[in-house]
């Protein structure tokens, strides 16, 4: 059995071997309590990131998640996912932000893990496990969550990077422009040609800094910033500035299902990442998200070869794929260097504690 929200990254990890009978959450929505004072809520998991918004906005509080899609992306599916999004501020992680859930094991058994009140460390291990697992070992039916004050201001900076850097001038360039940056809630590297509305379609990488919070954060001093990005520099507010980081967190999957070609992840220490997807940028758009010492690509299946080839040349580099056209994930290796052997067997150890019949996507691996 599979399960499903959204359905916005349902391909993440390998695939499972069978899917006999597909479970829909969906219908599970709905806030149950918003304690405005504890800055939290409990929500039904099928709740969409955009409808719980839209209803905390008027109390003027939200939940700091920035899945793709997120009039599709059910809390739920989110935390399942595990994926962090375009925020680099800490604690913005849907690991970070959940406090507690409620589930459905294979076998029927509702377990519960967490609360609401965040010093509450109940359930602490059983919650990091749901986050990241892929429903390959419960249906979670209702999440408690950590919200934030909406910001009074927001701005972007976006400065084009000269485009005759080598890999290594590209990386050191977008690490000192990272480190100018004062407390940035969002740092990206874009590639032009997405065909995301927003985002460049034109020219070389656009380094990219969100600067959000009281108005005097919104305003905090870019000189620094532009000098050592490379000179100058356009400012996004409004819906200039929500069309571009829209475009940057819609980035995987959307790119690589519209041209039905591979989209791939990228995680290890930041100046390889920069260097790697700066060398992807010749099979297809890279895009970076600053100090999450993470990136994202996509590519033809064909340059898939060449693809491993680039990104063996850096050291602590690994890749992850996470879309592609049919079959594609069964038939090539998902990550790369494959996982140590310890994972793995830690990995099916807790599943047969949780799901021994092997009901939940066998076959599956998110990690």
């Amino acid at each position: 059995m599979v399960l499903r929200g959204g359905g916005t990254r349902s391909d993440l990890g390998r695939p499972p071997d069978r899917a006999d009978l597909s479970l829909d959450l969906r219908e599970l929505a709905g806030i149950i309590e918003h304690h405005g004072r504890d800055l939290t809520v409990e929500a039904w998991a099928g709740t969409t990131v955009a409808e719980l918004n839209r209803t905390l906005r008027p109390t003027g509080q939200l939940l700091p998640l920035d899945p793709p899609f997120p009039e599709r992306a059910t809390l739920g599916g989110v935390i399942a996912a595990g994926e962090p999004g375009i925020r680099t501020v800490p604690g913005a992680r849907p690991g970070d932000l959940l406090l507690g859930f409620s589930a459905v094991l294979a076998d029927g058994t509702r377990i519960r893990s967490g609360g609401r009140v965040v010093k509450n460390v109940t359930g602490y291990q059983l919650t990091r496990l749901f986050t990241g697992s892929l429903g390959t070992l419960g249906a979670i039916t209702r999440v408690t969550l950590r919200l934030r004050a909406l910001p009074e201001a927001s701005r972007t900076v976006v400065v084009p990077l000269p485009g005759n850097d080598s890999a290594a001038e590209f990386a050191d360039r977008a690490l000192a422009a990272a480190g100018a940056a004062t407390d940035p809630e969002a740092l990206a590297i874009v590639p032009p040609g997405t065909g995301l509305p927003g985002l460049p379609e034109n020219g070389g990488f656009h380094f990219a800094a969100r600067f959000a919070g009281l108005r005097e954060e919104a305003e905090a001093p870019v000189d620094e910033l532009v000098r050592r990005a490379g000179g100058a520099h356009e400012t996004l507010e409004g819906s200039a500035e929500a069309a571009f980081w829209s475009g940057a967190r819609d980035f995987s999957p959307a790119v690589p299902r519209a041209r039905s070609e591979v989209g791939i992840a990228l995680r290890g220490p930041e100046a390889g990442v920069l260097r790697t997807a700066w060398r992807l940028a010749s099979l297809g758009p890279p895009i970076v998200y600053g100090t999450q010492r993470r990136a994202l690509a996509s590519f033809p299946p064909a340059s898939f070869p060449r693809a491993l080839r680039l990104v063996a040349r850096e050291a602590g580099v690994r890749m992850e794929v996470q879309t592609g056209p049919p079959g594609f994930q069964a038939a090539h290796p998902v990550f790369t260097p494959p996982l140590p052997q310890a994972v793995g067997a830690l990995s099916r150890r807790i599943r047969e504690a949780l799901d021994p019949a092997g009901v939940l996507a066998p076959g599956r691996t998110p990690f």
